[in-house]
């Protein structure tokens, strides 16, 4: 199964490992104060409107749109004249454009299919390019990256909302220790499986498919102006294997708090807000040639390696 086709079908059918952990209203007020502060805690479009003052945008492109949510946010919040979208999944954008018509934001917002790792995008184009939790998706990291890099004007934002923890092959028990070691500690009667499973949507192909490598790819072509991690190392995974009818009332507030603990203690978060903007001059020439000629150089040493004979 394609990556376009479980999306094409997750539209209508959620299985419990891919409820989104962000549901309950206990965690919005954790991710909150994790990207404001505990005195001052912001839902990431609001802190983004207040990190950027008074700017506006005239135009924007939102790469991995799924259904429109992002989108008619940004029209309503006034924040772009006009939105390009898409998406890999027919069945997401179909709706999205509906919802766009009935909310009455169609002339403000365009929609169109395109595949994350072929993306055909004309340069120079957009002031501002948002990529939410879509970007851990891709296997051409490097294209999709360059083709940011090349379609943002020089004075442009990239808006990055994602995951981005480890990649899917990436996960060993010792990795996974805290996650198993928290989840063992739970009640069997209020957990809908005996042993937490990798946080890996097995019918997905494209999950997690180079997630670890999306910070580092980012900042050969971009500079980083704001990072604000908030977590998801234990949430994600432990969240929706849990029966919260079933579960003790303490569990939620011991399980963020555990999460705060692992952050404190030098962990990487594994969901970030990222604002970057494009290199410019010299060194965006470098990183286009980077994100151009890297893949390609990987691809031929991995078939020499192949037909070099064996010893």
């Amino acid at each position: 199964m394609s990556g376009e086709d479980f999306w094409d079908r997750e539209v209508s059918s959620v299985p419990f490992h891919a409820t989104n952990w962000m549901q309950n209203p206990t965690i919005h007020d954790y991710i909150n104060a994790s990207i404001g502060t505990p005195e001052h805690p912001m839902w990431p479009l609001d802190w983004f409107q207040a990190w950027l003052g008074r700017r506006h945008f005239a135009r924007a492109l939102s790469i991995g749109c799924g259904t429109g949510a992002l989108e008619r946010d940004l029209v309503r919040r006034n924040l772009c004249d006009r939105v390009d979208a898409f998406d890999g999944s027919l069945a997401s954008l179909a709706i999205a454009r509906e919802e766009s018509r009935r909310a009455a934001m169609d002339r403000r917002i365009g929609y169109f299919a395109s595949d994350f790792n072929r993306p055909a995008l004309p340069r120079r184009q957009y002031d501002m390019v948002l990529v939410h939790q879509a970007m851990h998706h891709v296997a051409k990291l490097e294209k999709l990256m360059r083709a940011i890099l090349l379609v943002l004007k020089p004075e442009g934002l990239l808006y990055l909302d994602e995951y981005i923890g480890p990649s899917r092959h990436e996960w060993t028990e010792e990795r996974y220790a805290a996650q198993r070691t928290f989840f063992a500690t739970i009640p069997r009667e209020s957990v809908y499986v005996t042993s937490l499973p990798y946080p890996i949507v097995p019918q997905d192909p494209s999950e997690a498919f180079r997630s670890s490598e999306i910070v580092p790819q980012l900042q050969i072509g971009f500079d980083v102006v704001a990072f604000r991690g908030y977590g998801g190392n234990l949430l994600a995974p432990i969240v929706p294997a849990v029966d919260w009818n079933l579960a003790p009332k303490n569990l939620l507030a011991r399980l963020i708090q555990s999460e705060r603990d692992l952050l404190a203690s030098g962990a990487a978060p594994f969901h970030a807000l990222i604002v970057a903007r494009p290199k410019r001059a010299l060194s965006k020439r470098l990183a286009s040639w980077r994100y151009f000629t890297e893949p390609k150089l990987k691809r031929i040493g991995r078939e020499l390696r192949s037909i070099r004979p064996k010893p």
